[in-house]
């Protein structure tokens, strides 16, 4: 059988649960109800659940070590399974991609992505699949790190949450995706520029 692993990047606490930082465990919430696959197992780095899709075994991961250290728990579980990097699919907010904008891609680089970044490091692998989700910049501070940081990791109202949830729906779709059919029917339904 596969195993694919489905890693959400974001922030534990709940003072970060509604961020747009959070975006990858927002989706990863998303596809646990959707697939019935309790987030209720720990590892030492993360909490996980493991379920089936399909003919595919899944695991979906929430790394619990802060966004810059996501590395530290991924790593963990490339040293735990024999897994090859294009059965891993990671799901992150993106700056440089409008709000709400959803894509997928293999490969590439961290564009600055501090979790990303990590991942990196602590792998040395970077050929996993993303889906990522566009947070934009904080407007007229497109540049400053504060305002960046801020902008990341307020929280967002229940009315943005509400209008984000398209997006979360969208990218929830583009792992599912990514499970049943492969990386690439994935990037091509994903990555359409018409009505998804």
């Amino acid at each position: 059988m596969i195993t694919k692993l489905i890693v959400g990047l974001g922030n534990p606490g709940e003072e970060y649960r509604c961020t747009r930082h959070n975006f990858g465990f927002m989706v990863l919430d998303i596809l646990s109800d959707r697939w019935s696959i309790p987030l209720d197992s720990e590892g030492d780095f993360s909490v996980y659940g493991r379920g089936r899709v399909g003919e595919t075994e899944v695991y979906l991961i929430k790394p619990l070590t802060y966004m810059n250290c996501s590395g530290v728990a991924l790593k963990e579980w490339f040293e735990r399974f024999p897994v090859e990097e294009d059965t891993v699919l990671v799901v992150h907010d993106d700056l440089d991609l409008p709000e709400g904008e959803v894509r997928m891609k293999r490969g590439g680089g961290h564009g600055g992505h501090r979790g990303l970044m990590s991942i990196f490091e602590e792998t040395g692998k970077n050929n996993f699949s993303r889906v990522r989700i566009g947070t934009g910049r904080p407007p007229g501070r497109e540049r400053d790190r504060e305002a960046i940081v801020e902008w990341l990791l307020t929280p967002l109202d229940s009315a943005k949450i509400e209008e984000l949830k398209v997006s979360f729906d969208k990218a929830a779709k583009c792992v599912e995706d990514f499970v049943l059919c492969g990386i690439e029917r994935a990037m091509e339904r994903c990555n359409r520029k018409t009505k998804f």
